[in-house]
This record gives C-alpha cells, structure tokens and sequence, in this order.
C-alpha cells in the first residue's frame, strides 16, 4: 500500500510541474484536472472516500467545467473563409477540409471559441484582415496572395499555373479538372499555401506555428493533405 501511495504521490509532483511549466493556458487547465483526480485517489487510499468524492465533483469536475468555459470566452478568434471545395468549405454537417482540420487540431490543442465569417473572395477577406475586423484567414491563399500586403504562414508547397490567361493554384485548377472544364495550364512558379494572421493578434500567429510544428512532427499533416488533395 506504501508503494502505491508513494508512486501515485510522484506522478502527484510531476503533474504539479508540468502545469506550472505548461506553455497554454489549456494544457495547464488539462493538468490541473489530473493534479487533482490524483489528490482525490490519494485521500480515497488512506480512508476519506467521503472528502474523495468532493475533490472529484466540486475540486475536478466542476472547476475543469469553469475554467474551460473561462478560455473559451477569453480566447475568440474571428476567422475569415473563403470556400474553395477541399480546402475550406461549408457541408449540412459543417465545415469541412484540409484547412479547417488544421486549425480545428489547432483548436483542440489551445482551446478557441472559433467564430467563422464567410467571405466571397479573396480581396474582401484580405480587406478585413488589414482593417483587423478579422483575425485569421482561411481559403487556399498562396503567398503570392499576400506578398506586399501583409505576412502569411506557410504549411504546405504549391504551383502556380496559367489558365485561360489566369493564374491559378494546383487545388483551384484540380477543381477545374473534376468539374470536366478541360483547362489547359502551363505551369509558371512554385509557392505554399498561408494562414493569414491579423497583426494584432500575434500571439494567435505564435500558436498556429506550434501548432503546425506538432501536426508536421507527428505526420498527421501528411495524412490529411492525402484525405482531401
């Protein structure tokens, strides 16, 4: 019995210092939760199971309950989308796409309150990002896009082809191709698709960088961009 107090006491510390060392709020809120879950399993060993179940309803439950709700409110993101099918685009079931599964892992991982405005092309959402009503931008931009403008993150390599006297990137003339347009494309330069992030929100930039450091270092961008390109 010794053993086990004294093991689950350990992981008691470790996960003190691991929401003390935390680099998200979330992930902090997250550890907390465990911090205490341990806290209530110690007390049920020694013989409180009455203050036990306390720390689990009131000390986890509830405070894990308040505290996401908190982060959720204080950390609204206004994002702009400007649908281009497989990229970023509105279903019966919800959006769906390579971009939106990036930002929804994103999401996952900090805790947003993710409030979407539809935009019908790109000028107009690039408009709103400069004039910060805006926070991010979603919608197969290339950094072709935003060059001169304002800054881009890029996450994935593209081409730029020529089309009927237009420039177009790899996923917009893939539509063209399923949609039996015939197009004829002559292939003129390589690029990447972006976020756009609004300059006031850098610290939304800092995460979306983490973030996609995770998704490249786990795989699962490879995964997704397969799923839908």
């Amino acid at each position: 019995m010794s053993f086990v107090i004294v093991a689950i006491s350990s992981l008691y510390i470790v996960s003190a210092i691991i929401v003390l060392s935390s680099k998200t709020n979330f992930q902090s809120v997250i550890w907390f939760g465990i911090v205490g879950s341990l806290s209530a399993i110690i007390m049920m060993i020694i013989g409180a199971p009455d203050v036990a179940m306390t720390q689990f309803s009131v000390g986890v439950a509830l405070v894990l309950i308040v505290y996401i709700m908190a982060l959720k409110k204080q950390r609204r993101v206004r994002l702009g989308i400007v649908e281009v099918p497989s990229m970023i685009e509105e279903t019966p079931s919800g959006f769906r796409g390579l971009e939106w599964e990036i930002i929804q892992l994103v999401d996952e991982k900090e805790g947003y309150h993710l409030e979407p405005v539809k935009f019908s092309s790109k000028e107009e959402a690039l408009i709103a990002i400069e004039n910060h009503d805006i926070d991010l931008i979603c919608g197969a931009l290339t950094e072709d896009d935003v060059t001169g403008r304002t800054k881009g993150i890029p996450y994935l390599e593209t081409s730029i082809f020529l089309c009927n006297g237009e420039e177009i990137d790899f996923v917009r003339l893939k539509h063209l191709s399923r949609n039996s347009l015939s197009p004829t494309p002559e292939f003129l330069r390589k690029s990447s698709y972006v976020f756009v992030v609004s300059t006031n929100s850098p610290d939304l930039e800092k995460d979306i960088l983490e973030g996609l450091e995770f998704i490249k270092s786990s795989g699962n961008i490879e995964e997704i961009v397969g799923r839908y390109l």
